[in-house]
């Protein structure tokens, strides 16, 4: 059994009047999600909330390449859910963005769908695992922005894909191998927004996942923390 140590938190943050985010962490099943809720208080929490209980009742399979299948077919099944509940409450705005990783053995994939984000610390440097779905990365990839221009950009928020906004839901997918003493950190645009990737690779390695969770969270907070703020980190130890 390879060694994994894991926390997270989720907070309201000191703007908002309620916590849309959910996260869900399941480590007999080495499996961790975040998920931001967006729409409106309400709608928004009932969104992530859905997600993260659907997830909960369907544990994913014990196979690394099932877990991955089961993984996309759940966040398909959530994205009906979702739509079909906010028809039925009038057809107003209701979604969440994902983010999860799912461990097996010496193999983890990430999925995700929206803003929410996967980081990987692995011999002293950080890297982003995903891709942000949103306008403004797109135009990143268009080269009509430059990354620095992106930083504060008005339309940073306005999602290109979330859970429950269209019937047809694509999830991006990556696959790789773990190293002794990786860490990962799932976590909503409440923490990637307000604190840099510079601060975020000096704070995950605090002592414990759970000190580095805490640490994050406090320098979101130090930064006016603008929007609800979650964070997940899971440590892999010696094999």
């Amino acid at each position: 059994m390879i060694p994994v140590r894991a926390a997270g938190r989720s907070e309201t943050g000191l703007v908002r009047a309620q916590n849309e985010d959910s996260m869900l962490l399941d480590d007999e099943g080495s499996f961790w999600i975040v998920f931001d809720g967006m729409g409106g208080h309400q709608n928004g929490a009932a969104a992530s909330r859905m997600a993260a209980l659907a997830f909960a009742g369907e544990p994913l399979p014990a196979a690394f390449d099932p877990a991955i299948d089961r993984f996309a077919e759940q966040i398909q099944l959530v994205n009906s859910q979702i739509q079909a509940e906010a028809a039925a409450q009038g057809g107003g705005t209701m979604g969440t963005t994902a983010v999860g990783l799912i461990l097996r053995g010496r193999e983890f994939a990430v999925g995700w769908v929206g803003d929410s984000r996967a980081y990987i610390m692995r011999r002293g440097g950080l890297f982003q695992l995903t891709v942000d779905h949103t306008h403004v990365q797109d135009l990143i990839d268009e080269g009509i922005l430059t990354p620095a221009d992106a930083v504060g950009h008005p339309m940073s928020h306005v999602l290109t894909r979330a859970l429950g906004v269209s019937p047809e839901l694509q999830v991006d997918i990556i696959k790789d191998e773990i190293e002794p003493g990786d860490r990962f950190l799932l976590c909503s645009d409440g923490l990637s927004g307000p604190v840099s990737d510079a601060e975020i690779r000096a704070l995950i390695e605090a002592d414990s996942p759970q000190s580095a969770v805490d640490a994050l969270i406090e320098r979101a907070y130090a930064h006016g923390a603008p929007d609800n703020v979650t964070a997940i980190v899971i440590e892999i130890g010696a094999f």
